[in-house]
């Protein structure tokens, strides 16, 4: 579908979305103090059915999806802790991680490799804006943030796939800066990186933080060709690179990040290996379990490190950790900086583990067996409004409240839903 085909069609469009549930799943949620809006990315609409035929299909769903969208699109869940009530609807969107204005009431969701971006009310999910990338041959990196007024979000995008020139600069994304309401476009600069996707603003609210997979994957393919894994530090004003930051490990793309300041600086280290490779690895378990439902095509996930930045004392310093078992650090997915701890809390999706990093120096601090505890696969993480607890989700069902700094499970908090894969987690 060309993409003037597609935006020549969007104007008025609203999300068609399912009634709200009675709540029944949500125990104790009028004692819950500042209540959270969730907002989950699900990527199987195709596993969801309404009124008897899949989700995707239903002409409900899909009726105000403009002319030449005709691929599945992505499903939102909203769900409000304050009454319990749970909201779903189709969007026309390739959609990875949803991006939530300060104090609320707009979200803005980029998508992976697709060819739209959306702003939508989280409470309603009524669309408000859509949008196509800055310049041809784009398409959407994934994440978003917004400035620190709200009033601009900062969106990157990737270059289409094509064939690898041999040089990364030729591949190079870029970093758009948009008016939050309308999504028109501002300013654009480089991403100064290849593939581009998590984006962070640093509390000097003058400088963001770029976490590029430096990697190169061709359209038939799955294994990334690693080229230049990299965190960009880059002047907002005038798009300026000012640091360039390699992890000691450059064989992994770098895909998500989490900012604190100059001395809390951590990133994801993602490994993609085969079939074969995973084989090898598991090799010496010599227990039953379940084969990786996070894998995909020919390829799944090897343990990757968390890299820290540091640049307190001059000149930038980068250090890897891993878990003393690296079986513990397979698909690091999601993390995020708890300044009142002081600690990294990074998800490990395949291994079914939280693990929690020291702020000051990247050390391992504590591993939580999330299958252990009824919850499989974790996904997204968010700091919870209440400035208690962060919320962990399930790529496939399940939301758990953990208090912040000790870590223990809130049972009355859980929330029981179905949630159709996903990677992220935001709280409006």
């Amino acid at each position: 579908m060309h993409r003037r085909r597609f935006l020549a069609g969007t104007a008025g469009l609203i999300v068609a979305g399912a009634a709200p549930s009675d709540g029944g799943w949500v125990r104790n949620a009028a004692a819950a103090g500042r209540h959270a809006l969730y907002l989950v990315p699900g990527y199987r609409p195709d596993q969801a059915h309404y009124r008897g035929r899949p989700l995707s299909d239903s002409p409900e769903f899909r009726k105000r999806f403009p002319p030449g969208f005709d691929d599945t699109g992505t499903m939102v869940t909203r769900i409000d802790e304050a009454d319990g009530s749970v909201r779903r609807a189709l969007m026309p969107i390739k959609g990875h991680a949803i991006a939530v204005r300060p104090g609320g009431g707009l979200a803005v969701w980029n998508s992976i490799h697709g060819d739209t971006l959306l702003g939508f009310d989280p409470t309603s999910l009524e669309l408000v804006a859509v949008s196509g990338f800055a310049r041809e041959g784009f398409v959407g990196g994934g994440h978003a943030a917004f400035t620190a007024d709200g009033r601009q979000v900062l969106v990157t995008e990737r270059r289409r796939r094509d064939r690898y020139s041999g040089n990364p600069i030729d591949h190079y994304g870029q970093v758009s800066i948009r008016d939050a309401e309308t999504l028109r476009v501002i300013e654009v600069f480089s991403a100064h990186g290849m593939s581009p996707h998590d984006i962070a603003l640093l509390p000097d609210g003058k400088h963001v933080a770029v976490a590029n997979y430096g990697s190169f994957v061709a359209p038939d393919g799955w294994r990334p060709h690693i080229v230049e894994p990299c965190m960009s530090i880059i002047e907002l004003g005038t798009g300026r690179l000012v640091e360039k930051l390699t992890p000691p490990d450059a064989t992994a793309e770098l895909r998500h990040l989490a900012a604190g300041a100059r001395d809390r600086l951590s990133a994801l280290l993602v490994r993609r290996g085969s079939l074969e490779e995973e084989e090898e690895l598991l090799a010496e378990r010599a227990e039953v379990y379940e084969v990786d439902s996070s894998s995909f095509d020919e390829g799944t996930y090897l343990p990757g490190a968390v890299v820290h930045f540091d640049a307190t004392f001059g000149p930038w310093q980068a250090g890897t950790t891993m878990p003393r078992d690296p079986l513990l650090a397979r698909h690091g997915q999601s993390l995020v900086y708890d300044p009142r701890a002081d600690e990294m809390i990074v998800t490990f999706t395949s291994s079914h583990t939280i693990g929690v990093f020291a702020g000051e120096d990247g050390r391992v601090k504590r591993i939580i067996h999330t299958d252990r505890l009824g919850l499989r696969y974790p996904r997204g993480i968010s700091l919870h409004p209440d400035g208690i607890h962060y919320a962990v989700s399930g790529s496939w069902r399940d939301l758990h409240l953990f208090r912040r700094g000790t870590h223990e499970i809130d049972r009355d908090r859980s929330i029981y839903a179905v949630l159709f894969d996903h990677s992220h987690l935001s709280i409006g």
